[in-house]
Order: C-alpha cells, then structure tokens, then sequence
C-alpha cells in the first residue's frame, strides 16, 4: 500500500511540475539581426532597428502585447554586448549571437500571420533605410513548455541583411 500511495503522490507531483517554467527565457522567443556591410561583411553598428507591420508602421508593445518588457513602447533591437564574469571570462551577454541585434518578444509571436517586418535605418546617414519581412524560421525559441530546447535550433535563421552604401 506504501509503495501505491507513493507512486500515486509522485504522480501527481510530476503532473502538476510540467507546465511550470524551466529557464530564465521560458515564454519569450528572440528576432536577432544581423546587418552586415555587402563590402566588409562586417556587422554595421549605429543602427536603429524595429519591428513594424505591413504598412511599414513601428509596431508598439501595447500593454505588453508582443512582448514582456518595454510596455507600451516601439518594439526596437537592442545590441548584444560583452559581459566579464568572475573568472575573467569574457562572453557575450545572450549566447544565442555575438555582435548582433536582437529584440526579445512573446513565445506566441508568429511574423507570418500579421505580415511583420524589420526596418533597419542608420541614424549616421551611410546606408539606405531597409525593410526586411520577417518569417517563423526567424524566431529563435529558447524554451517554453512546449519546446523544450536552449539556445539556436538548426530551423532558426538571423535576419541577415547586406547594406550597401
């Protein structure tokens, strides 16, 4: 009877842990930019990058629609930068890129269904403003209760983007 109540009890247990988060990242997902220079192939920094919908209109986070943080303002890219850990270890704050752009949105974000797309536009006046759609295979999903994964998937794609002047 002990060996019954205690498979019964770690039953439910184990039931009802399942839909708990698992990760830091859980319910979010990530659209990561890459704007590269067509002749140095090097990533362009200075650039403003957002998110906008099919009529070219920023798309804004309206009471946390589309993503967790940032509420009610432009769903704009942050760069990714470098941190230094105890150790001395240098190592790029989100490990999914390097020197990229990312912006971090709701796991339930689909690019598809609303026509969404990423405008690239270079505050220094080099390069030409740039419209980019954005598809489901660009979204980096880390990990939710339903995908269960860390990091990059081989079906996740950056938004890479070679700017001429």
């Amino acid at each position: 009877m002990k060996k019954f109540l205690f498979l019964f009890l770690f039953s439910i247990f184990s039931y009802s842990q399942e839909g708990l988060p698992h990760c830091g990242y859980d319910f979010t997902t990530y659209l990561v930019a890459n704007p590269i220079d067509a002749a140095t192939k090097k990533i362009i920094d200075g650039l403003q990058i957002t998110l906008v919908d099919r009529n070219g209109n920023d798309v804004v986070n309206t009471n946390n629609e589309f993503s967790l943080i940032h509420k009610d303002k432009t769903l704009a890219f942050a760069k990714n930068y470098q941190v230094t850990l105890a150790n001395s270890e240098v190592r790029w704050f989100y490990n999914i890129c390097e020197d990229q752009y990312l912006l971090q949105l709701k796991a339930s974000f689909i690019p598809e269904d609303e026509g969404y797309s990423v405008k690239i536009m270079d505050t220094l006046n080099r390069y030409p403003t740039t419209i980019v759609p954005v598809f489901n295979s660009n979204l980096y999903v880390l990990c939710t209760t339903k995908v269960k994964s860390f990091g990059p998937k081989l079906t996740n794609n950056m938004i890479t983007v070679e700017m001429s002047k």
